[in-house]
C-alpha cells in the first residue's frame, strides 16, 4: 500500500514555499493543500491576542491526537478525511506548507515531538541560500512597514516582521535533526536553486520520494491569487490585503523558472542584513550537505 501520510513541508521565510504549494494545488482532484496552518497561532503568540488562543477547542477523545495543545487542532484538522469536491467518494492526500520555527518551538518538551505523533506525517524540507532569502525577508518586511505607514496603524498595534532571530535556517536545521533522528526514515530535501534551476527533475525526485506520481501539469500553472494564502487574522497587520505583498511573486509566477526573475531588483541593504546572512550560512550549508541530488 502506497504511503498516504499527509506530507507536510517545513520552510524558513521567503524560501520559496509558497509557490512549491502551486503543483499540488493544480491537482485538485487529488490534493487537499493547506497553507500555514500554524502560522495565526504563532502570530498570536507574538501579538499577545489571548482572544484567538483562548478560542482554540480542545481535542476531542475520538481524534488522532489527543494531546492538548494549540497545535493540536491543526495538526488533527491535517490528519482527518478530505474528500474531492466534499462528495466522501474520492478521498485526497493533503500537502501542508508551514514554517519549521513556529513547530520547533511550539513542540519543545512536550509530546509533539514523539515518534508516534511525528510519524503520521510524511516530512520533507524546502531550503534557499541566505544570500537570497535574508534579503527578500528585509525588503518584503520594508513594504509592510510602508503599507503600515501609509494606512497610519499605531505602532503599538504592530509587531516585528523581520529580525536575526526570525530568519529560520538555524530553526530548520534543528527540526530536520529532530525528525531524522526520531523518525529514522528518510527526507526530502529540497534546495530552492535547484528547484527553479530544473523544476522538472526536482519535483520528479520529490514526488518519487513522498509517493505521489508526477504529472507535467504540476510544472505551469495561471498566475493568479490564491484563496488559501488570504489567511485572515485580527490584530495582526490591519491592511486589507497585507498577504499580497508576501505572496506577489507567487501570485504573478507561472512555474519555478520564472520565479528568480520576479526578485531581481535590488535595494542598498544595511550592514546588519550581512552579517545576519553570514550568521545564517553555516545553517544553510549545514542542510546543503543533505539535500535531494537529482
Amino acid at each position: 500500500m502506497t504511503d498516504q501520510r499527509p506530507i507536510i513541508l517545513w520552510a524558513h521565510a521567503r524560501s520559496l514555499s509558497t509557490v512549491f504549494e502551486r503543483p499540488f494545488l493544480q491537482l485538485q482532484q487529488e490534493f487537499h493543500v493547506i497553507h500555514e496552518p500554524f502560522v495565526p497561532i504563532g502570530l498570536a503568540y507574538m501579538a499577545k491576542n489571548v482572544e484567538l488562543l483562548n478560542s482554540i477547542q480542545p481535542p476531542k477523545p475520538t481524534e488522532p491526537i489527543t494531546f492538548a495543545h494549540h497545535l493540536t487542532p491543526s495538526l488533527n484538522e491535517i490528519l482527518a478525511p478530505h474528500y474531492y469536491n466534499g462528495d466522501q467518494t474520492q478521498p485526497l492526500r493533503v500537502f501542508v506548507k508551514d514554517l519549521a520555527t513556529i513547530f520547533l518551538h511550539a513542540s519543545e518538551g512536550n509530546p509533539l515531538r514523539s515518534k508516534e505523533i511525528l510519524l503520521k506525517f510524511k516530512h520533507t524540507f524546502l531550503i534557499r541560500n541566505p544570500e537570497k532569502s535574508v534579503k527578500s525577508y528585509y525588503k518584503t518586511a520594508i513594504a509592510t512597514y510602508k503599507a503600515w505607514d501609509e494606512a497610519n496603524v499605531p505602532s503599538f498595534k504592530r509587531i516585528e516582521l523581520f529580525s536575526a532571530d526570525a530568519i529560520g535556517l538555524k530553526e530548520s536545521r534543528a527540526l530536520y535533526d529532530l525528525i531524522k533522528d526520531v523518525t529514522g526514515e528518510e527526507i526530502a530535501l529540497v534546495d530552492a536553486d535547484d528547484l527553479v534551476r530544473e523544476p522538472e527533475k526536482v519535483l520528479r525526485k520529490y514526488c518519487e520520494m513522498v509517493g505521489v506520481k508526477f504529472k507535467k501539469e504540476m510544472l505551469e500553472w495561471k498566475a493568479e491569487k490564491v484563496k488559501c494564502w488570504d489567511v485572515k487574522i485580527p490584530d495582526i497587520y490591519h491592511v486589507p490585503d497585507i498577504y499580497y505583498i508576501w505572496h506577489k511573486n507567487a501570485t504573478k509566477s507561472t512555474g519555478f523558472n520564472l520565479i528568480s526573475k520576479k526578485e531581481e531588483e535590488e535595494i542598498e541593504y544595511p550592514q546588519y542584513i550581512y552579517d545576519i546572512i553570514a550568521d545564517n550560512k553555516p545553517h544553510y550549508e549545514y542542510l546543503f550537505q543533505y539535500k535531494t541530488n537529482v
